[in-house]
């Protein structure tokens, strides 16, 4: 949307901001591109919000105008979510609640049209505290049931993993411990929310039941960063160097794995040990055995439409029954029990 020919857009019709209150430094912030897809230079004349919180961001980057972006090009906007002060929201009184959610719009005015994306902010009551699931859900334009999880990042209060829940009924969640591929090309795989324990953490696929051999998608970030507890909990977190969001399993089964450090504490001191180092889509592989760590979701758009083979899969890598510690988005993928 916006420009001649509609060819200048925000190469995401969305922009998310996670921040802590009372934190300053650096800036909870958040970087989305307008993209010029035509083949004529064009002229940004200016950069605006509105929408209900729009008083509670701040456009940071660029801030002279007119700002010239040339034909195939990107200019990069920085939008700060706004962490102190007598404006913001009161915190939610049960931490157990989740963030305060924001919203607002964002309007570039072009030499000929506009071109608007969508701004969410999601603000912890404190460093360690997380968003919900179903927060987590809205930010990122899909509208999903995930049951105890929606609307609680602590639900299972025994925080004993055997507790956790198995395929919850009257929930979105399909029975999925194994995936094949639905068409021609490669699975894609794509991490878009991690409320976990930070570190540089490896995930990817494996044939079911052969767990011994773990082939690697990728990594994620490991980035000094007070806001999102260095880039671990967020949404759209930044993959580590190196990593894809693409393979190709053949036409065999496979099923997922996730490095989470539970045990070893290589990267931050502090898990369960009887939880593990893995994460496996198969219950059986789990430790503890048998307990049920990866939900399925068929994927829906913010209206409940159901996307052609697309699936969210949520994991769980400790006790609490939060299931939002690594989101993955799976694209040309079919479930199988």
């Amino acid at each position: 949307m916006g420009g001649a020919s509609g060819a200048v857009a925000f190469a995401m019709g969305r922009v998310v901001v996670t921040g802590v209150r009372g934190t300053t430094t650096p800036p909870a912030s958040s970087v989305i591109q307008l993209h010029n897809g035509g083949a004529a230079s064009v002229q940004v004349m200016g950069l605006a919000l509105s929408g209900t919180d729009q008083a509670l961001f701040k456009i940071t980057n660029p801030t002279t105008f007119p700002a010239t972006v040339m034909a195939g090009a990107d200019l990069p906007v920085t939008v700060d979510l706004v962490t102190t002060g007598a404006g913001l929201p009161a915190a939610p009184t049960d931490k157990n609640l989740g963030s305060n959610l924001m919203t607002a719009n964002l309007t570039a005015t072009l030499s000929s049209g506009t071109a608007t994306a969508l701004v969410y902010g999601l603000l912890q009551i404190q460093a360690n505290y997380e968003s919900t699931l179903g927060q987590i859900l809205t930010t990122l334009g899909y509208n999903m049931n995930v049951g105890k999880a929606q609307k609680n990042w602590n639900p299972n209060t025994s925080m004993n993993a055997m507790d956790l829940p198995g395929v919850e009924a009257g929930t979105d969640e399909v029975p999925a411990q194994h995936f094949t591929k639905a068409g021609s090309g490669n699975v894609t795989m794509t991490l878009v929310a991690r409320f976990s324990p930070y570190g540089a953490l490896p995930f990817g696929w494996y044939a079911p039941g052969s767990s011994t051999k773990r082939n690697m998608v990728g990594t994620m970030s490991d980035t000094t960063d007070p806001q999102t507890n260095n880039k671990a909990r967020m949404v759209f977190p930044p993959p580590g160097a190196g990593s894809s969001t693409t393979f190709d399993p053949g036409t065999a089964p496979f099923a997922l794995w996730v490095y989470s450090d539970q045990s070893t504490g290589k990267f931050e001191s502090g898990g369960k040990p009887a939880n593990g180092d893995y994460d496996y889509s198969e219950d059986s592989l789990n430790s503890p055995a048998n307990v049920h760590r990866y939900k399925t979701y068929p994927l829906k758009d913010e209206k409940g439409t159901m996307i052609p083979q697309q699936y969210m899969v949520a994991v769980e890598e400790a006790g609490n029954g939060d299931y939002q510690d690594y989101v993955f988005i799976l694209g040309n993928v079919t479930p199988a029990p």
